[in-house]
């Protein structure tokens, strides 16, 4: 029997390891979460309540209650459709705003840039904490006075 010679044959190596590597980075690129402004968005898997999502990313899965979000017991089953309809199975910014270790982070959730929390005020689904110290609620208290004198909501009575 004759013997093959491959002349060369490292060019063959080389080329099946550069498309290995072109592969390895594809595949790298594609399954990571997309972002918005440079930081990462998160799946939205399941709404616990009218005002706790919980989340998939980056590896991780956690569970956020929307900060100094009031919702009456009167308004819960709406809030829940409106947090279902509006964000299950999309892919949120979040910004923590205060971490726990046994419960919930607290914080707020944007979707394609509009903050849920000033959405869910502006509807009528939720009151806001006035005695909130974390952040500034002074136009979230607007979002509610723009509420109630409109009618909407929980002030639709």
């Amino acid at each position: 029997m004759a013997k093959l010679k491959l002349k060369n044959e490292w060019r063959l190596w080389a080329g099946i390891g550069a498309l290995f590597l072109l592969l390895i980075g594809y595949l790298f690129w594609v399954s990571r979460p997309p972002t918005e402004g440079g930081e990462p968005l998160w799946k939205v898997t399941q709404i616990v309540d009218g005002r706790t999502l919980k989340l998939r990313g980056s590896g991780k899965i956690i569970e956020v209650r929307l900060i100094g979000l009031n919702v009456p017991a009167s308004q819960e089953a709406a809030a829940r459709d409106f947090l279902t309809n509006t964000l299950n199975d999309k892919w949120v910014r979040i910004k923590i705003e205060r971490e726990s270790r046994n419960g919930p982070n607290e914080g707020f959730a944007y979707i394609s840039g509009e903050d849920i929390t000033a959405r869910m005020i502006r509807l009528g689904l939720a009151t806001i904490d006035r005695e909130e110290k974390i952040f500034d609620v002074r136009p979230y208290i607007e979002l509610e006075q723009e509420a109630e004198n409109s009618k909407r909501g929980l002030w639709n009575k």
